[in-house]
């Protein structure tokens, strides 16, 4: 769906002049730089330097799309392979939010009658936040210039703002929402041309299922944004409301599953018929609604997750690809609750995933493409699934897998590709 602005698609007048990048891009490069900066990876046998690694990036998405928690996560899992000496620190400064000028610090009159400036805590300091880190800068395309500009000093080769200096191990990353949310304020060229900018086409199926299935995302979620991607990250507003409005995107969705997880706990759980103004109270009305729609079909979700994987289930029928993926979710949440209560994989796994994975396979008479689409998926996008396909041992007890992908490697191909799911 098309962003509007003032009446107007914003894909068609506005843009950065940089072409479309994945988070994956993003998080693969900032790694990278991190890693150099680290001493991970050595920059001098590559033939660069820290002052060409420290390079500021700018990170331009929709909101609630996961920039500032991937960069935590990432930092997270680089401290785990670094000595202590070398941990990552991360600092946050939200510039939509500064007081003007105080990024310059505060100026403060000493009994000499002299004027100082006392730095604000968010700025990292090397002697409390570590070497090593990432200095994020939040919010630059909701602040004005008067606030942008004080902390444009730390994205050029100085990296100072008056008397402070940025610590030379420390990367600027910026971010913020780009020209198609409606609290967007126009960067002028010298800022953007400060930095190597990225500008997202977020994707649920390459930026989000992943961490979905990985963070046991609500079922009912992921396969209703298996079958309507495009409501995973949505604005609703345009230019011409006079407030915001609540919108879909990754941050709301796992707020939501983590409202319905509670409801379940404490035994009350939320009913159809309230589910699209529960839901809307954090997805938003619109996509409440939807959600609500799409959930009315696990009434005729017929066939039983235990039964499929256990090889008693009959042959399935054409069924409308609500039920598919609703059903299909079942059978993962089942199957992988299963090999997780495994200490290792033995012959009982390999039938029960060889039964999943056939009876699926029997949809290819139906709808090939969304069977495809749904091996793919499952092969790189479910943790313990995933782990058992791998297994040459597999094999032996699914050969009806071995044949559906040597008969359709081309397009299975063709679509990891496009996916972005990797070349096994």
């Amino acid at each position: 769906m098309a962003a509007v602005k003032g009446g107007l698609d914003v894909s068609a007048v506005e843009g950065l002049n940089v072409p479309k990048s994945s988070l994956r891009d993003f998080f693969n490069d900032l790694e990278g730089r991190l890693s150099l900066i680290t001493g991970l990876v050595d920059m001098e046998e590559i033939g660069l330097n820290l002052k060409e690694v420290r390079k500021p990036l700018l990170v331009i998405g929709l909101p609630g799309i996961g920039k500032t928690a991937g960069i935590i996560g990432m930092i997270k899992k680089m401290n785990e392979r670094l000595p202590e000496e070398k941990q990552l620190g991360f600092k946050k400064s939200l510039l939509g939010q500064t007081v003007v000028g105080s990024m310059s610090g505060i100026p403060v009159v000493m009994p000499d009658g002299s004027i100082t400036r006392v730095q604000v805590p968010d700025l990292p300091d090397e002697e409390r936040d570590g070497k090593y880190g990432v200095f994020f800068l939040d919010e630059i395309t909701t602040a004005d210039e008067a606030q942008v500009q004080p902390a444009l000093g730390l994205c050029d080769d100085s990296r100072n703002i008056g008397t402070y200096t940025l610590p030379e191990h420390w990367i600027v990353v910026a971010a913020g929402n780009g020209p198609e949310s409606t609290n967007f304020i126009r960067l002028d060229d010298m800022t953007i041309s400060r930095f190597t900018v990225y500008d997202i086409a977020y994707d649920y199926k390459k930026d989000w299922r992943s961490y979905a299935y990985e963070t046991n995302v609500d079922g009912d979620i992921i396969a209703f944004l298996n079958f309507s991607p495009d409501t995973c990250v949505r604005v609703e507003s345009t230019d011409m409301d006079n407030a915001g409005k609540l919108c879909p995107n990754p941050r709301t969705w796992e707020r939501l599953s983590g409202e319905l997880k509670i409801r379940r706990a404490i035994n009350k759980p939320v009913g159809q018929l309230d589910l699209g103004n529960f839901a809307g109270r954090i997805i938003g009305s619109k996509a409440g609604r939807e959600f609500m729609a799409f959930c009315k079909y696990k009434d005729k979700v017929t066939y039983d997750a235990e039964k499929i994987c256990n090889g008693l289930e009959r042959d399935p029928e054409l069924i409308e690809k609500q039920v598919f993926f609703l059903l299909l979710e079942n059978c993962i949440k089942y199957l992988e609750g299963y090999l997780n209560k495994v200490e290792e994989f033995d012959d009982t796994c390999f039938v029960m995933t060889s039964n999943f994975l056939s009876w699926f396979l029997k949809f290819e008479r139906f709808d090939l493409e969304n069977v495809i689409n749904t091996i793919i998926e499952i092969k790189h996008q479910t943790k313990l699934i995933s782990e058992v396909i791998k297994d040459m041992r597999f094999y032996e007890f699914c050969p009806a897998l071995a044949t559906f992908l040597e008969e359709n490697v081309d397009y299975i191909l063709e679509n990891t590709i496009m996916l972005g799911l990797g070349d096994e």
